[in-house]
């Protein structure tokens, strides 16, 4: 259809209205430039450089003004008049904007002849935000990039079969295999089989696109078995499953230093032996696996004797090394169901499942023979004994904690009995442990309550029969139990720290008796008191004994102290530096049932003794046979050389008088002179001539 020539004149203006305002308001930027001067721009160009379209129309900047100097050359193609480049490859530059900041444009440049002169014009858009943006996704890739290559975890993807499709170096380095042998490699064909169920449950998380972890041990191309801990995260594409990302992090350390934390919370540091926490559980489940009791078991308490003089004397190395020989030696005659465990210093206990009493009986033996044998070490030569409580399952519902209870007690018994002794618990123990505590509990106010009282037992010069000295020996009349052996009571005191007080209320009452002796004209003898380790050890001992003689005026030289062997086992250097200074205020030291213990004799020569006591047991074997004799006259010789008195405990008759008055024993007590009385009961003996 054509249109007449003069409706397309008529309609001309209209057309050329509607244009220059569909150019003036255009939503992009539309410039003309003439020799490279501006001459025409629209609202939005102005807009984007930030003047008003008049202004530019006016002064005709110069096109490059508004360029970067860094970007004019690549504005080139906008000043071109050729009949090629009527439309133009578009230009990115950055443009100025009238602030002074710069802007990135985009400009699509076009020439045309305009009043038969060629004129260039172009549109422009602002690409900034779109070049900040492509920027700013370009840093974020060369991070990632960064990322996957140094990283220190393996980075790595799979497809929705488990197959790699991508590593970084580290996975490389981690699973000892390149990057093409891992490309299509099925990730599950790393896993140490017994991991195997649990990466693929883990694993099976993400076809429900559920991310997760999970700690597993992988095989390395080499065979070494490494702990990793692998985060998967699902890929989503379309709704389904289209692979997974995955990072894997080497926690062999971890993981090995978790077993040995595991370790040291579980087993004995020194002998790797279970510790008292896993000991328990396993006795727990030996309970349960007891069926009520129709299976027996038994639970061995094992005391190492004398260890603590090992330590002292040997060095705490050769006691930690000789814990270990003496692990060594136990399990020799263990079964692999057995478990020994080590409770403390010196304690084994030890779980015998499935067994009866003569079986354990024999295990005992083996056990008490084989440590009889020296241990040799760190060039010493060792010689052990051991200690055995036994606790057999009733079928009554003990507990865990009640079994070793048990045990301890029977192994307490034991070390009571000899130094190679076990024992098998009873019931009566318990009855026992039930008097203790009552005993212990009683003990507490017995001293306010007057229940304490001292007897005295004569010391007499064998050859003159003159009365030496008085041991002061304490009873307890209890209200309702009669009068109580201090075989019972002193053991408890001196377990529960009673011992201080009431060995203080014996010194203070034995002087005081003393000195009432003296007043009353009776010819001046000395007061014997025993004094037990925990005294000793007391700081100021040796000054609160001289304050007490001070109180009741009682000399020095009219006091002796009795200790037994079993004192010089324990703190030593403290316990001699006490005695030396109660020895020179001129108090009396003897050392009471000498050959009873395992005092070194080396001992006899370093420590200040006057006196030394023979024990009751050989003054009784001089009856007998003629080694209770030699023991006896060894005894003798031996004080003697070193310039001590010897006093024979337990004298009953008149055979042991003769054979020790010809022996020069310097004195003796025992029945054969008198009894242990109450002070007010001796008056008879003060006054014989």
């Amino acid at each position: 259809m054509e249109i007449p020539i003069e409706k397309g004149q008529k309609e001309l203006p209209f057309y050329r209205t509607l244009i220059t305002a569909l150019i003036e308001h255009a939503p992009i930027g539309i410039y003309m430039m003439e020799n490279g001067a501006l001459t025409y721009a629209n609202d939005s160009y102005a807009k984007l450089v930030g003047y008003a379209a008049e202004e530019i129309r006016r002064e005709k900047f110069g096109f490059l003004e508004l360029v970067h100097p860094d970007d004019r050359l690549l504005t080139a193609p906008l000043f071109s008049e050729s009949d090629d480049r009527r439309k133009g490859a578009p230009v990115r530059i950055r443009t100025r904007h009238k602030d002074g900041h710069w802007i990135y444009t985009e400009i699509h440049p076009s020439t045309a002849l305009l009043n038969e002169k060629k004129v260039q014009y172009g549109t422009v858009i602002d690409i900034t935000e779109q070049v900040l943006a492509q920027r700013q996704l370009l840093a974020y890739h060369e991070e990632i990039k960064a990322l996957f290559i140094h990283s220190p975890d393996a980075i790595f993807s799979l497809d929705e079969h488990g197959r790699f499709t991508s590593t970084n170096p580290r996975c490389e380095s981690l699973t000892g295999y390149t990057k093409d042998e891992l490309i299509h490699k099925p990730f599950f064909t790393l896993i140490d089989p017994d991991d195997l169920q649990s990466a693929l449950d883990r694993f099976g998380d993400a076809k429900r696109f559920i991310s997760g972890s999970t700690n597993l041990r992988i095989i390395r191309k080499d065979g070494e078995k490494i702990s990793v801990i692998v985060t998967h995260f699902p890929v989503k594409m379309d709704g389904f499953l289209s692979g997974t990302y995955g990072i894997a992090r080497d926690t062999t350390d971890q993981a090995a230093a978790a077993r040995k934390m595991e370790e040291f919370a579980y087993a004995d540091p020194v002998t790797g032996l279970p510790n008292r926490k896993l000991f328990e559980d396993r006795l727990e489940q030996t309970i349960r696996f007891s069926k009520d009791g129709r299976l027996p078991f038994a639970v061995l308490s094992i005391n190492l004797n004398r260890f603590k003089l090992i330590n002292d004397s040997y060095g705490h190395q050769l006691g930690d090394d000789l814990l270990v020989l003496v692990t060594a030696r136990i399990q020799g005659h263990l079964r692999l169901t057995d478990t020994l465990s080590r409770f403390a210093a010196d304690q084994f206990t030890l779980i015998l499942p499935e067994t009866v009493q003569e079986e354990v009986m024999r295990l005992i033996r083996s056990i008490q023979g084989g440590m009889r044998e020296p241990f040799v070490l760190h060039g010493h030569s060792v010689a052990l004994t051991v200690s055995i409580g036994i606790a057999f399952n009733r079928g009554k519902g003990e507990s865990a904690q009640d079994l070793i209870r048990y045990a301890n007690m029977a192994m307490d018994h034991s070390k009571k009995l000899r130094t190679d002794a076990y024992t098998v618990y009873t019931e009566e123990m318990d009855l026992q442990i039930s008097y203790k505590l009552q005993i212990q509990r009683d003990l507490e106010t017995a001293s306010a309550k007057h229940e304490l009282e001292l007897f005295y037992q004569p010391i007499m010069a064998l050859k003159t029969g003159k009365l030496t000295a008085m041991e002061a020996l304490i009873r307890w009349n209890h209200p309702r139990l009669g009068y109580i052996p201090p075989s019972d009571f002193i053991p408890v005191a001196e377990e529960c720290g009673l011992i201080l007080s009431v060995g203080i209320w014996v010194l203070q009452t034995a002087c005081r008796q003393a000195k009432k002796w003296q007043a009353s004209g009776a010819a001046p003898f000395k007061v014997a008191v025993n004094v037990s380790t925990k005294q000793l050890q007391q700081p100021f001992f040796a000054e609160h004994v001289l304050s007490i003689m001070k109180e009741v005026e009682l000399e020095p030289a009219w006091l002796e102290l009795e200790i037994t062997e079993s004192v010089l086992l324990d703190d030593v250097h403290a316990i001699k530096e006490c005695l030396l200074k109660l020895k020179e205020a001129g108090i009396c030291i003897s050392i009471d049932d000498f050959g009873t213990g395992y005092t070194s004799l080396n001992y006899l020569r370093e420590y200040p003794f006057d006196k030394v006591k023979i024990d009751r047991a050989f003054i009784e074997d001089i009856n007998r046979d003629l080694n209770g004799k030699r023991i006896a006259s060894a005894i003798i010789s031996l004080a003697h050389s070193l310039h001590m008195d010897v006093v024979a405990e337990g004298i009953e008759n008149e055979l042991q008088y003769q054979y020790l008055l010809g022996e020069n024993c310097n004195e003796g007590q025992g029945y054969y002179f008198s009894r242990p009385l109450p002070a007010d009961s001796l008056t008879g003996l003060l006054n014989r001539p």
